[in-house]
Formats: C-alpha cells, structure tokens, sequence
C-alpha cells in the first residue's frame, strides 16, 4: 500500500506514492514551494481521517494555520498536532522533539518536519550516527516528510545536505529557475528505495486552491503508449488468459505508471490472484 503524497500529478512518478514508514526528503531553496507540498501532504491525511503531526522551527500553530488558509485549504485541527521547538543541536533530538512525535504517533502517522535544515545546520560527519537513530524513529512512528533548505550557493555537498539525503528513503529535488511560463519551477526524483521512480525533470506549478500541480500526463501517456500488454504476455509464454482476466490486466495497469519489468510482475500478481479465486 503507498501512501498518496496529495500533490496532484507526482504519485504517478513514485510508482504510486510514498512507501510506508519511510524518510521523504524535499529539497530546495527558498520560494520553491517545499512548505506548501508538506501541507498537501498533510491535508491528504487529514481527508483520509489519519492522525497528522506538522512540526515547525519557525511557524506556530497560528502561522501553520494561517498559511493554509492563504491557501484555500482547512486543517481539521482535532486530527493534526501542530508543534514548535527550539532546538539547535541535533543531540537534543531524544529530548522534547522526539517525545512529541511518540507521544502523538500510532505507527501509521503523517509526520511533517518543516524544515529539518535548522537541526542539521552545524552538522559534521561523525554526528551521522544520530541522525540516522533519529530517522530510524520517525520511521517506526509513521511515514515522515522533511523539508530542507538548499544552500544559497547551491553547493550540495555540505554535510547537512549530504547526511540526510544519503539517509533519507525517497529525495524529491525542487528548483525555481526563474525563467517564466513552463519551466519557471521543476522538480526531480533523485532516488526512491525499494521503489520504482521517474527519471527525468517535471514542471509544476502552484494555483491557490489546488497547491503544487506537477506537469506529469506526457510521461504517463508516453509510458503506457510504448508498453505492450499483449507482446509481454507471449513473450512470458502466458496462454489460455480468458476476456474476462484481460480486462482485469487492463484495469489494474490503468490505475499508474508502469515501467516494462513492474508491468511483466503486475500481469503474474493479477493471473494468480485471479486463478486463485477461481479454485476457491
């Protein structure tokens, strides 16, 4: 099961959304819109009736509450916890920080830490360890998405960008380029583990109402154009598939994007659940 991330048009590029009890981190300078695709991710858990945590190192409650709003957007404030900290050492993530998390956490929590680049500011290579522990327990808490800022300089090989995006499950790269109508703002999925991704660069952009709108119908389009359900299933010597299991196929290849491996082992999954109904 993925977990949606809200943002109209980017599952399709993750194979379906996030995986479960994963780090998601959102790269990208100022302006790029980092807060507003948490929020999204947010209001997707909140429409689904799941508990959320939103956690901010320079927004309170009101603030949070007021930048959804700007937006056209409600959050139910009895199913999200919304916190402030004021930590500067990423040593005192065991203290307050985290205990917030366990304490309003079921395991199957939306976690938002915007931004996490307060935290890993003054970071060095030896404080890689705790890092990775404090990872290690967001993701027991939930399926966590991390926000951190880019270097003005745009120089990404500071160990406060490199620690956790080697340590992070999914890295989402998002720029603004400045250069107006399409290609004015473009993300990129520059990893997802244990998960299939989109290569390449995408434009979005933000409508107030709707939030960040990611440019992705031409790739899937493209993708289920070139892909030959009927040439696969000769190819992997599948015979005797009745009219009613072909629809069946269709259907389920119809719901995402697919590359030509993830289509051959979808076509195998739906065959034996199919038989398997069929003897019960």
């Amino acid at each position: 099961m993925r977990i949606q991330t809200g943002v109209f048009g980017l599952d399709p590029l993750l194979g379906g959304g996030f995986l479960p009890n994963t780090i998601n981190m959102i790269l990208g300078s100022t302006g790029v819109g980092k807060t507003i695709l948490s929020l999204q991710f947010i209001l997707q858990g909140l429409k689904n009736n799941e508990r959320c945590l939103f956690i901010s190192f320079d927004m309170d409650k009101d603030y949070v509450i007021r930048s959804a709003e700007s937006l056209g957007w409600n959050l139910k404030q009895d199913l999200i916890k919304i916190g402030k900290f004021f930590v500067e050492d990423i040593r005192l993530l065991n203290n307050e920080l985290l205990n917030f998390i366990i304490k309003n956490s079921d395991g199957k929590t939306r976690i938002v830490i915007d931004s996490f680049t307060p935290l890993v500011s003054t970071l060095n290579y030896e404080m890689r360890r705790d890092v990775s522990w404090f990872f290690d327990q967001l993701r027991k808490s939930g399926t966590a998405l991390i926000t951190v800022e880019e270097p003005i300089s745009g120089c990404l090989d500071e160990p406060s960008i490199t620690i956790p995006a080697f340590l992070c499950d999914c890295l989402i790269h998002m720029k603004k380029l400045g250069y107006g109508e399409v290609l004015d703002r473009i993300l990129r999925i520059v990893k997802h583990r244990n998960s299939w991704h989109a290569e390449g660069v995408y434009p979005y952009k933000i409508f107030k109402g709707l939030g960040i709108v990611v440019d992705s119908k031409h790739y899937i389009k493209s993708v289920r154009k070139n892909i030959k359900i009927y040439d696969i299933l000769s190819e992997d010597e599948i015979r005797d598939i009745s009219e009613d299991l072909r629809r069946k196929i269709e259907l389920a290849l119809s719901e995402g994007s697919y590359d030509e491996e993830e289509v051959r082992h979808l076509i195998r999954w739906v065959i034996e659940c199919y038989r398997k109904f069929e003897r019960s």
